[in-house]
């Protein structure tokens, strides 16, 4: 595994770039659950944030593979 001082700009740029995508779509699946819960009553808000929910989760994984890859590198 490489250090911080091995890595060029660009490729710690590129890390903080996901890291950033990876907060902000694990902020926004919790948020969709959250509002999933609470609409449980109705059915159709409740499927409705529950597929924004899986998107963001999605998301999340995709970036954190990302900089956890380019870690490695």
């Amino acid at each position: 595994m490489t250090n911080g001082a091995q890595l060029s700009s660009e490729q710690l740029n590129t890390i903080r770039f996901a890291q950033q995508n990876f907060l902000k779509h694990a902020a926004l699946e919790l948020h969709y659950e959250r509002l999933k819960l609470a609409n449980a009553s109705d059915h159709q808000k409740y499927y409705q944030y529950a597929e924004l929910q899986y998107f963001h989760k999605s998301r999340a994984l995709h970036f954190k593979g990302q900089f956890s890859a380019a870690s490695f590198m």
